[in-house]
Order: structure tokens, then sequence, then C-alpha cells
């Protein structure tokens, strides 16, 4: 299981530092990798879902697809609140993609338990700079198609066959934009850009 889920915490506070945010992109990404992922498989398992979570083998592959699943969610809600700060805080395309990156590779471990270190991919920090490499920063702080990336990965990497996930793509998708909408509006509403700024000036 995903520690930040077992720590994700709701209370309203302000999001005012690099570290602050860091925190709310980890946990905020684990709590929806991990429901999103768990409330398909017993949507689709119906009854018998226990069945197949206390299956040693079934329930190694649930975890390892949870995982992959947190990497593209902190990497669509890192970008997202990037910007965030974009939109809001005298920033250069050069800058917020440094920074951009600083906070994936802090956030990073902090949604996952100690142990799960070595599974998470070794190659999500090269994508991750890949994937910031090819955007412009003024057009990702609003809309939905900045979390594409987190909605195809709940269908690819879910333990599901094939002919299911054809028939369950649409819902299934629409599914974990309906999570991240709340998660969108918590941060507009926290977001203290300028004091981030200065927090991540000041590491």
């Amino acid at each position: 299981m995903l520690g930040s889920m077992l720590h994700h915490r709701r209370r309203l506070r302000r999001v005012a530092s690099f570290e602050e945010l860091a925190e709310f992109a980890a946990t905020r990404s684990a709590y929806i990798a991990q429901t999103s992922l768990y409330g398909y498989l017993k949507t689709r398992m119906g009854t018998q879902f226990r069945v197949y979570f206390e299956d040693e083998l079934f329930s190694r592959e649930i975890h390892a697809a949870a995982l992959k699943l947190y990497v593209s969610c902190l990497s669509d809600l890192t970008v997202h609140s990037v910007g965030l700060l974009y939109e809001r805080a005298s920033l250069t395309e050069e800058r917020a993609s440094e920074l951009a990156e600083e906070l994936y590779a802090t956030a990073l471990p902090l949604g996952v338990q100690d142990r799960d270190l070595v599974l998470l991919s070794s190659d999500a920090h090269a994508l991750f700079r890949a994937r910031i490499g090819k955007l412009r920063w003024e057009d990702e702080a609003v809309g939905l198609a900045i979390f594409a990336g987190s909605a195809r990965d709940l269908v690819r990497f879910a333990p599901v066959v094939d002919e299911f996930k054809e028939l369950d793509s649409e819902i299934v998708m629409n599914s974990i934009r309906f999570r991240w909408r709340n998660v969108r509006e918590q941060l507009r509403g926290r977001l203290r850009a300028e004091e981030v700024l200065a927090s991540f000036t000041r590491r």
C-alpha cells in the first residue's frame, strides 16, 4: 500500500512553501492513484474482489500497478502545480522547468513507503524531464488535458484483461478525471505562489 494513502491529510491549510507543495503533490497523487485503481478493480471484480485481493500473487500485481500509477499521477500534478506558479508569479520558462524537476524529485519518495523506493521505475526522472522539455508553461495551469497521462495509465496499468480494458476505458478514465477535479480546486484555493517561490529560492 502506498505510504501517503495511509497518512493522507485533508486539513485545509495553506500550501505556502516548497516543502508543503511537495507534500501536497505526493499525498494527493498517492491518494488518486490508489483510490482510482482499487475502485476500478472492485467494480470490475464485483463480489469476488476480496478473493482476488487476498491472493498473494495478484496482490503483488495490484501493488506494482499502484506504484506505476502513482508515478504517472505525480507527473501530472507536478506539471499542473508549476503551471499555477507560472500563472501567478514571475517565472521564466527555464526557471519553471528547474522548479518542476526539483519538485518532482523531492515529492517522488514522499508518496511511497521506504521499502517500495526500489520498486519505482528507474527511468521516472528521465521521462519527466522529457515531458517538461516539450511543453510551454503558460499552457499548463488550466484544463484537464494535463491529467490525460494518469487517466490513460489507470487503464494501461490495471491488472485487468485487455478485453475488459477496452470496454471500460471511457468510464474508468472519466472516474479519475472526476477525482482530479477536487484536487485542482484544493490547490487553486490553498497555493501561495510567492511564498512557495521564495522558499524554493532559499533552498
